[in-house]
């Protein structure tokens, strides 16, 4: 959420208070540091290609059961990857890191790539969300559409075109605005400071195009571990795929990776 949230949202926060090659493991469910239980079957873990980040790596995963159900799909950080990241704020490129999706995610997801923005002094509103954090971007749109999403100034016609109400997850609004190459940004009324870690819903052209943990370097520093439900679209484009409910953060001690994933999937 890359300076996403121009001055305006704070008086409406205040008012609403590529195919590629990629490996495969099969893996059975230990849950040993896993926010999510795992079923019985064996499961295949199909990975994304490793990105430089910070000091470290970062690549996305998918863990599919035997009978084709995702159980999980998110990024995977090695823990170097929280050091030596980019300390000048209006370096947008160098912040910004992006994990393609082994086939197998893309063809049971609706998510096409993900992409890791650092965002070294947060954003607006002030007092809100102005603390070092990574939005963690799940795409549900093409590389390619999403970076033909000009600045707001420019065209803000496909910004202002929203979903369908009869769309819009229960409790969430639209922030003013919306980020080049990103998108309208909203919010759950739910949301209150101070902030750790929260979902973001993105639109464009009127649908919705990304779902959007963002998580603070401090919470990841921690190691601590969650699972948070979130509202579900009420209409679901594309169809025919595996949708999440859930968000997860936690750290695996025994190898020092964190995780940012995505469960509880359901067909929709």
């Amino acid at each position: 959420m890359t300076t996403r949230f121009r001055m305006p949202i704070l008086s409406m926060f205040l008012y609403c208070s590529i195919i590629i090659s990629c490996s495969k493991q099969s893996i059975e469910p230990s849950g040993t540091n896993t926010a999510v239980a795992l079923n019985a079957s064996p499961t295949n873990v199909f990975y994304g290609p490793q990105v430089n980040m910070g000091d470290g790596k970062a690549r996305s995963w998918i863990s599919i059961d035997r009978d084709g159900t995702p159980q999980e799909i998110g990024i995977e950080l090695t823990d170097a990857a929280l050091y030596g990241l980019p300390q000048d704020p209006t370096d947008f490129a160098a912040a910004t890191f992006v994990l393609p999706l082994h086939i197998k995610a893309r063809q049971a997801t609706p998510f096409d790539h993900l992409v890791i923005n650092w965002n070294v002094h947060g954003h607006e509103p002030p007092g809100v969300f102005d603390i070092p954090h990574f939005d963690f971007h799940f795409y549900m749109i093409t590389s390619e559409e999403q970076m033909s999403i000009p600045p707001y100034e420019v065209d803000p016609s496909g910004f202002n075109n929203l979903p369908p109400h009869a769309w819009w997850p229960d409790a969430y609004f639209p922030t003013p605005g919306g980020v080049p190459q990103m998108g309208r940004h909203w919010i759950s009324t739910s949301f209150a400071p101070p902030f750790t870690k929260t979902l973001i819903y993105g639109s464009y052209s009127g649908k919705f195009t990304f779902i959007e943990p963002m998580v603070t370097r401090d919470l990841l520093l921690a190691g601590m571990s969650s699972s948070t439900n979130f509202n579900q679209m009420h209409t679901f484009v594309p169809a025919n795929k595996w949708y999440p409910g859930t968000y997860n953060v936690y750290k695996d001690n025994a190898t020092g990776k964190h995780y940012i994933t995505l469960s509880n999937f359901t067909w929709r």
